[in-house]
């Protein structure tokens, strides 16, 4: 049976003593305090390992309450915790912040942005403020390092610009998520003010034409002698896909019954997180959940797909459509670029010319012909602000067309004809769904001129104002 003892100033009560902290040592809850914290419990206690540091802690106690700066043991026990909290390094808030963060749908970050972000911390956040405890790192700091970084960082703004994202997106955590069940947050406010605009695009897209995917085609199945390979940017500017997701695809994705492509997976190394281990490609999860889709195959698609997977492609629906030559497995997304790079380079007019572009064609394409809605649902993008960043592979004949169909009805015309064509209405359409922000910025990628009678034309079905 528990041992007691009675003593001037609170009591001490002995547990088993194979029990860790033991030693149980309390006192009532001093009376003239309770106005002040109420709700407290009619005692104050705490557990010990020994009977020496309970009688210690109870003198301690007792001393606060006659110099009147008593307050609650659980209300003191918060403070130092958050204290302790506070007190961890920013680099180490960072790693643990990378390591459980989740997309917005509640899912994971994936491998490939967690090595992103952890390369971001290394190289460029975690030299300036690593060592800093999360609660001392100040709005100063900050701005010594943006105006650092805009000297030190002037050849790769793109990372500077990123790595300023990923260091605000950490302190608004740690300024708005609870660490406890009172709803107290690590910091009361960011450091994280100020600004560091997004550099320019330094990739312009380029526009593809059937007729130079088409070449494309023919040199990687004759020069390099990849059948398989060559249909890849054919389903990239017929498709729109991403080129992790169009490598895969297996047979079964390709749904010949109802002529569609049902997108599921992006193929992934497994290993990107440890580069100790040999690399392993597998079919991983897309990028959002929203990727994921069905999308019709478009009739130049259908021939030279079918016809090669009859050709080249095994009847077990597993297999996938794309392989590697030694393993037989999922072929990985750089030992497409590697032939891709040489091929394009051969073709005119596609110098330079990234995989991504093709998917920016068919999104432009399908935005002027149906609207913004389409191509946001055959993107897989969950914000339409994002298809918006899309709508910039415009050729000469768009261009073209767009100038011509904004004249006016000639006199032999009905005086109700309309004032533009039908292609015309449409990128007008697809203009005013867009934020005004991402707007702007697809305008911006056009000649003046055509922004000009792109205009005109919105201001006549009355969309801008």
């Amino acid at each position: 049976m528990a041992q007691r003892k009675r003593r001037a100033f609170g009591k001490i009560t002995e547990r088993p003593k194979k029990q860790k902290g033991r030693f149980e040592a309390s006192y009532p809850t001093p009376v003239e305090y309770c106005e002040q914290y109420k709700g407290q419990r009619p005692r104050q206690w705490r557990n010990f390992d020994t009977r020496d540091e309970a009688e210690i802690w109870l003198h301690q106690e007792r001393r606060l309450i006659e110099l009147g700066s008593w307050s609650p043991v659980e209300l003191r026990k918060a403070e130092a915790k958050r204290g302790q909290e506070r007190a961890v390094t920013f680099a180490d808030y960072a790693a643990n912040w990378v390591n459980a963060r989740r997309k917005p749908d509640g899912t994971p970050l994936g491998d490939d942005v967690i090595k992103r972000y952890r390369a971001m911390l290394r190289k460029h956040l975690n030299p300036y403020f690593g060592d800093t405890p999360m609660g001392d790192v100040s709005v100063r700091q900050v701005k010594n390092w943006i105006d650092t970084t805009a000297d030190t960082m002037k050849d790769a703004m793109t990372a500077r610009h990123n790595s300023f994202g990923l260091l605000k997106a950490i302190f608004r955590t740690a300024a708005t998520e609870p660490i406890d069940d009172e709803g107290n947050t690590l910091i009361a406010k960011s450091p994280v003010t100020g600004t560091v605009p997004r550099p320019p695009k330094q990739h312009k897209t380029v526009a593809v034409s059937d007729v130079q995917i088409w070449q494309l085609h023919d040199v990687i199945r004759d020069r390099f002698g990849r059948q398989d390979l060559a249909i890849v940017p054919l389903i990239g500017l017929f498709a729109g896909c991403r080129l992790g997701e169009v490598l895969a695809l297996r047979r079964c994705d390709v749904l010949t019954a109802s002529d569609e492509l049902s997108i599921t997976a992006s193929v992934k190394d497994a290993n990107t997180l440890d580069p100790s281990k040999p690399r392993h490609i597998v079919r991983g999860s897309t990028k959002s959940r929203d990727s994921v889709r069905v999308i019709p195959i478009s009739p130049e698609l259908r021939e030279p797909l079918y016809r090669y997977m009859a050709e080249s492609v095994p009847e077990d629906p597993e297999t996938p459509l794309f392989r590697a030559p030694r393993s037989g497995g999922f072929l990985a997304e750089n030992s497409f670029t590697e032939v891709y790079v040489k091929a394009r380079e051969l073709v005119p007019g596609l110098s330079g010319c990234r995989f991504h572009d093709l998917r920016h064609n068919l999104l432009t394409k399908v935005s002027a012909a149906a609207g913004v809605a389409v191509a946001k649902r055959i993107a897989g993008h969950g914000d339409v602000r994002v298809t918006g960043g899309y709508l910039d592979a415009v050729t000469g004949d768009d261009m073209r067309k767009a100038i011509g169909s904004t004249a006016a009805p000639s006199a032999a015309g009905s005086a109700s004809a309309p004032a533009c064509s039908g292609d015309v209405a449409s990128w007008a359409q697809t203009f005013a769904q867009l934020d005004p922000a991402v707007r702007a910025q697809v305008l911006k990628e056009l000649p003046a001129e055509t922004q000009a009678k792109v205009m005109v034309v919105m201001l006549r079905q009355g969309e801008v104002s």
